[in-house]
């Protein structure tokens, strides 16, 4: 149904025909002549929004701005922030030193014998020239301070010595001549800066086709006379910077997310997405994206997008050392679910990830099934038992015959919102009882702590921990299960015990020394009755640790309300008489889509030939309807024409 964006493809094509010049290669190739400008030659980003000219231009006109300058400050704050190094100094002004200093640039230096040392020569360049330059009073050092870039290393010294340091020109260094000679570059404001990125936004991209081309930025004119793009330093700056300045151009974080679909970043020698993160951050909704051209070696040095571009149907990382890896379709496959085409080559068709992204088969809601309270008051004690006295929870609920065990599944998706970073599991890793990994039988029963004293010893050396309130039934999910013929352990019952199957979803805080980490965690209890104070005692506990995931599996404000069912008391506007009612010669399939239709025509006002259409297309899935319908409501993608004449 176009009408929803079903099928759509907002992904750019490649092929030959599109191939205009070489900086166009890769998986974004369209004509970069396409772009708007305002009247004063600035890129147009913000498709069409409303904008007065005096906002749009900043500089006293009409109104827009304060007259004392407030805002046009606070926006060249923020590149400023963006490229300041953390002595202030700008990454951009090759005259790092700042006024007091000047700069030097020495080449030559990789091809001597120092070249060889774990550092490449850099330090032992350095402590020479240092040697050569003249004494200074209290031990104070001429080279300030120094950074490699490309070829040269940069140093930072003070003015008077500049002749003396410019002297060394030409002098033999562990077997190597050196060239010495000042860092000559273009010093750029901030504001000209800004201008300059703007003008090079207006080259890189093309709003009708929703593409920012960042292929060969090293290249660039624009880039290299600013100076932003000459060490890794700089390089992962200009991302921000570059960022910073095209938010400015929008009215808003969706607004900036929806102007782009299509981006490209070949041919720029990354080795890693560390230094172009903040990408994934400004466009999360990409449909495509082409690395091809880069250093990226294995599946680490692209993990830091691993969760990231959910929507991603076209990535093209050729040319690149990863495309040869053995695993490596299977791994993109699975990090982007919704991949069709993976360098240049289809490896999903439409119906493929159509299918993926269907409602799963209906689950029942949690099942807890308790008697005389005695799963609820085992949950209530246990925790904050184990919390606070796991010596005592053991002796009440543990005996010689109970079982415990844990392991750790470092695979599990980190929730959206947590920005943490990934935790370590240096205290739990040791012994994890993870059977996919310890193949061995002696490790693996090893790592089964069998009766109180072992478990004891166990929970001991395992770290404090703090879980959620009860209180807060949104963290927690709850499911007991009666079990019956349960082994007696008095051996005075033949057929067996009832017994209760408890398995438990939560979050805990982990409290190693002076941090906190945020865990989640699944636990299955198995109880049997006992003679002890309790009534009951653990048979099986097993536990499973990950990384901290949310809850919104569980919360039910999170998730799709319901569908309602037609009022029987309501007559359709549109409904033929017997519509969605059994009749003769119609087959219980029929009744059965009509009613659908009827369902969702009544919980969208949409009219039933729409109702119907966008049931067909989704496999009468009424729930995945009813997300299109909201999603397309959202982007005013529904024609007038859909509606009932009751409006929406």
């Amino acid at each position: 149904m176009p009408m929803l964006g079903i099928n759509s493809r907002s992904m750019a094509k490649k092929g030959p025909q599109n191939r205009a010049s070489t900086t166009n290669r890769g998986g974004i190739r369209k004509n970069l002549a396409t772009r708007r400008t305002d009247r004063d030659g600035d890129l147009d980003m913000a498709g069409g929004v409303d904008k007065t000219r005096g906002a749009k231009r900043g500089r006293g006109r009409g109104g827009a701005q304060p007259r004392d300058g407030t805002k046009s400050k606070f926006n060249a704050d923020r590149i400023k922030t963006a490229l300041e190094c953390d002595d202030g100094t700008f990454q951009a002004n090759t005259r790092q030193g700042g006024p007091s200093l000047e700069e030097i640039s020495v080449t030559g230096w990789k091809e001597s014998k120092a070249a060889s040392n774990a550092d490449g020569g850099v330090q032992g360049t350095v402590d020479w020239l240092e040697k050569k330059l003249p004494s200074t009073k209290a031990g104070r050092k001429n080279i300030i301070k120094h950074r490699v870039e490309g070829d040269a290393i940069i140093v930072s010294i003070r003015p008077e010595i500049l002749d003396r340091m410019l002297h060394l020109n030409g002098y033999t260094f562990a077997g190597a001549s050196l060239t010495v000679e000042k860092n000559e570059a273009s010093s750029v404001s901030t504001e000209d800066m800004k201008k300059m990125l703007k003008v090079f936004l207006s080259n890189r991209f093309i709003p009708n086709s929703k593409i920012l081309n960042l292929q060969s930025l090293a290249s660039d004119p624009i880039l290299s006379e600013i100076g932003l793009f000459r060490s890794p330093t700089s390089e992962s700056k200009f991302y921000q910077a570059l960022m910073k300045v095209w938010s400015l151009e929008f009215p808003s974080q969706q607004a900036s997310q929806d102007a782009i679909a299509n981006l490209s970043l070949a041919n720029n020698a990354l080795s890693t997405t560390q230094p172009v993160t903040i990408l994934s951050q400004n466009f999360p909704n990409l449909k495509a994206l082409d690395l091809s051209g880069n250093s990226f070696q294995d599946e680490k040095s692209l993990s830091g997008w691993r969760w990231k571009f959910r929507q991603l149907e076209f990535l093209d990382l050729s040319n690149n050392p990863i495309s040869s890896m053995p695993h490596f379709k299977d791994t993109m496959m699975k990090w982007y679910p919704k991949l069709k085409t993976l360098n240049n080559v289809q490896v999903r068709t439409d119906e493929e990830v159509a299918a993926q992204s269907r409602a799963p088969i209906p689950v029942q809601a949690p099942f807890f099934h308790d008697e005389g309270n005695i799963a609820e008051n085992f949950i209530r004690k246990f925790f904050a038992g184990f919390d606070a006295d796991r010596n005592g929870t053991v002796n009440i609920y543990y005996d010689a015959n109970s079982t415990f065990t844990y392991n750790i599944n470092t695979a599990a998706p980190r929730a959206a919102q947590d920005t943490s970073g990934t935790a370590g599991w240096d205290n739990w890793i040791k012994n994890s009882r993870n059977l996919k990994r310890i193949n061995h039988l002696p490790a693996r029963m090893n790592r089964l702590y069998i009766g109180t004293d072992q478990i004891r010893k166990m929970w001991n050396i395992m770290p404090r921990t703090q879980h959620a309130p009860l209180d807060q039934p949104m963290k927690w999910l709850f499911e007991c299960h009666l079990i019956p013929f349960l082994p007696d352990q008095n051996g005075q019952l033949s057929p067996g015990v009832g017994g209760f199957l408890i398995m438990v979803h939560g979050q805990f805080d982990e409290m190693a020394g002076s941090k906190v980490e945020t865990r989640s965690f699944d636990r299955t209890f198995v109880l049997g009755p006992s003679q002890g104070p309790e009534k009951v005692r653990v048979i099986s506990d097993m536990l499973t640790l990950r990384a901290y995931g949310g809850y919104g599996a569980w919360d039910p404000s999170t998730q799709l309300n319901p569908p309602q069912a037609p009022p029987t008391h309501v007559v359709h506007p549109e409904a033929p008489q017997g519509y969605g009612t059994p009749a003769a010669g119609k087959s219980d399939v029929q009744v059965q889509q009509e009613q659908l239709v009827l369902q969702l025509s009544f919980n969208t006002k949409l009219k039933l030939e729409f109702a119907q259409r966008v049931l067909a297309q989704l496999n009468w899935n009424l729930e995945a309807a009813i997300k299109t319908f909201e999603e397309s409501k959202a982007k005013n993608e529904i024609p007038a024409e859909a509606w009932l004449a009751i409006g929406p």
